[in-house]
């Protein structure tokens, strides 16, 4: 990967935006870095992801804002769920639950519908400008259930069933 003259990743030929990427250590570094319009959403949905997942931790991991647990059986890497990042245009919530499971997906697609919004979002991703047009109940709904044994669970049949395109193998 290259970076091309307008400042773009680019892979063969193929260009792509480059992730904006925080160099905090911790949360509260994280939260306190963001521009201001940011600080106040960004904090109000920490603090609510937080109470939603009582059993993971707030941490920084891979740039983002994300929530972490130790990996139930030992293994090195731990179990990151959900991150919060802040991009150049918008802010993103990774809500990895949705691409292993197509119910959750459905419940976020059903609270877009909900609130009257169009959904703007990834395989993982829901990107906003504003928190009042995202899912959120929907969201926290999710991760209420989301332990560390049931995403590993979850996480471990997607990769024995899922395809790299989210359809399940036949």
């Amino acid at each position: 990967m290259r970076t091309a003259s307008n400042g773009k990743a680019q892979t063969d030929g193929i260009e792509a935006h480059r992730m904006v990427s925080s160099q905090a250590t911790t949360p509260e570094q994280f939260l306190a870095e963001l521009e201001e319009h940011r600080v106040a959403p960004m904090t109000a949905l920490f603090k609510a992801i937080s109470k939603a997942l009582p059993d993971w931790n707030p941490v920084m991991a891979y740039g983002m804002l994300s929530w972490s647990a130790p990996h139930p059986e030992g293994d090195d890497e731990p179990l990151i769920p959900v991150s919060l990042a802040s991009q150049k245009r918008h802010m993103s919530l990774y809500l990895m639950p949705m691409y292993i499971d197509p119910g959750v997906k459905e419940a976020v697609l059903t609270g877009y519908e909900r609130l009257g919004v169009k959904p703007n979002m990834g395989k993982s991703c829901l990107r906003f400008t504003r928190t009042d047009r995202m899912p959120l109940n929907e969201v926290l709904e999710v991760l209420r259930s989301c332990t560390p044994e049931t995403y590993l669970a979850q996480s471990r049949w997607a990769q024995a069933n899922l395809t790299c395109d989210g359809h399940v193998e036949r």
